[in-house]
């Protein structure tokens, strides 16, 4: 049986309680900016339960506004996605370009290693999930592809909204099952949604095989769209449109996987002596100037300043 984690802002003084609670949220889920119309009258509360991979947060709050911003995502050590499951209120998310409206009953799926900005205008209760990437993958190999979508109800949209109902503060204290049995469970039906979902998207398979060659060839200074499409029999319009109807595009894709690659190899402590044109070259970039000005506005300093950072 999970053993259940408490935190209200009861706890604290009126004055310090967004600040506290902002804390809490860093250390607990994911690190964000936390900003509150009256500051001082803030009041909230999070219930935590580990199920195996994924943790369970239970938040009760008041209108607040929340930002994962470049800086926050630069200090993470650890990659993750929530997905929220709305049960009070209304929430607003903006990722990748996209504006969603969540209402009760239904949820949405937030990129941890990409910028979202989320405002809660009203009171809030949701279940909030938190979900390592590297677990994720396994079930949604290109999980990124369906941030800010709102699932609700209908085939195994149906399904996954139901089965996060169910988890409650009181449910996971007497779960029939142990937690990670239950994660793979909701592993399983979130990709079973995101597979039903209609809008005349390209087939997953193509996607999965060219976001797989760039996952293999990324490192590559010369890599071009014609060599990608030759290489999978396909002419570079239909590349394009498969990639613009997943909500994407070649080169947001081919940047994701090289400044990913470079920011891993910068948290290595193994590679603390590489210098940083080695870096730059091993994740794909044949100009360093282009990789440390493209590194800077993915995640708010440059490959030097967090090597530094990092080292003190």
């Amino acid at each position: 049986m999970p053993t259940p984690l408490h935190w209200s802002t009861d706890e604290v003084a009126p004055r310090f309680a967004l600040a506290w609670w902002a804390d809490v949220i860093g250390d607990q889920m994911i690190e964000l900016d936390i900003d509150a119309a009256v500051p001082g009258s803030f009041r909230a509360r999070i219930d935590q339960y580990e199920l195996g991979p994924a943790t369970a947060h239970f938040v009760t709050a008041q209108p607040q506004r929340l930002r994962r911003t470049r800086g926050r995502i630069s200090r993470s050590r650890h990659e993750v996605s929530v997905l929220l499951h709305l049960r009070e209120g209304r929430v607003r998310l903006s990722q990748r370009g996209r504006e969603a409206l969540v209402l009760p009953g239904t949820c949405v799926l937030m990129d941890g290693s990409e910028p979202y900005d989320i405002d809660c205008s009203t009171p809030t209760t949701a279940l909030a999930l938190k979900l390592p990437q590297s677990w994720l993958r396994r079930w949604v190999p290109h999980s990124e592809l369906h941030t800010a979508r709102v699932l609700a109800c209908g085939g195994w949209n149906s399904a996954l909204c139901a089965s996060l109902a169910s988890l409650t503060v009181d449910s996971c204290g007497k779960l029939a099952l142990p937690g990670d049995v239950v994660a793979e469970q909701l592993g399983a039906t979130f990709a079973l949604a995101l597979g039903s979902e209609p809008g005349g998207r390209p087939p997953e398979s193509l996607l999965d095989q060219i976001i797989g060659t760039l996952r293999e060839r990324f490192q590559e200074p010369d890599l071009t769209v014609d060599s990608v499409a030759a290489q999978h029999g396909i002419s570079r319009r239909l590349l394009f449109l498969t990639f613009s109807r997943a909500g994407t595009s070649f080169i947001e894709q081919l940047m994701q996987l090289r400044l990913d690659h470079a920011h891993r190899m910068l948290l290595d402590l193994h590679s603390r002596d590489l210098p940083i044109g080695e870096v730059s070259a091993r994740s794909g970039f044949a100009d360093p100037s282009h990789f440390a000005r493209r590194f800077r506005q993915r995640y708010g300093s440059g490959p030097a300043q967090l090597r530094r950072s990092l080292l003190l």
